[in-house]
């Protein structure tokens, strides 16, 4: 059987393939996290972690956010619809789920620019999965005498491993946090 394919259709089916099979193995790795609700009506909670994308260079950068903890049925956390800019840029994050500082869904996004691939920006998305001392056994989650609580993950040999769920190359600028992205 002859198969015949035209330049157009073969890169588009190289392509497919070679995003399929790579971006099974992409991933995000926190190596640290920390989360923290001080006590007291009016204390804002924070999550702290660093986030490194294994497959652009192993690059690294910290991510971080302040918010009420949200009551029953609000959702005053960074969610999808508002994701935070990370201090690289490049990156942002969001929570996909929420139910307290100590079991959450950490979604990342992260946009570059692939020579391989062209000028245009990628972007790869990972998808979480939920966070807390059942699932994660090196979470830590404490209260502390003045009531305040937290929770915190330091494993840099055993990092949390965020999967890439999707990757898109397309141009397109997305604004984390009022940050844009390139």
């Amino acid at each position: 059987m002859k198969l015949n394919l035209s330049f157009f259709n073969f890169a588009v089916v190289l392509t497919t393939l070679l995003l399929v099979k790579t971006t099974v193995a992409w991933h995000f790795n926190i190596p640290r996290l920390h989360t923290l609700q001080p006590a007291g009506p009016t204390a804002n909670a924070t999550v702290h972690f660093t986030v490194t994308d294994v497959h652009d260079n192993h690059t690294t950068t910290h991510c971080s956010t302040s918010f009420a903890e949200p009551t029953a049925n609000s959702t005053n956390y960074p969610t999808g619809a508002s994701p935070i800019a990370c201090q690289d840029p490049h990156f942002g994050w969001y929570f996909s789920s929420f139910s307290g500082l100590g079991n959450f869904s950490i979604n990342v996004i992260h946009t570059y620019i692939d020579p391989v691939v062209g000028p245009s920006p990628q972007t790869l998305y990972g998808t979480g999965f939920l966070i807390n001392e059942a699932l994660v056994p090196q979470l830590n989650c404490y209260v502390l005498p003045t009531g305040a609580y937290g929770c915190a993950f330091a494993e840099p040999q055993y990092p949390i491993v965020i999967p890439v769920t999707s990757v898109v190359a397309k141009k397109a600028r997305k604004r984390f946090g009022g940050a844009r992205m390139a």
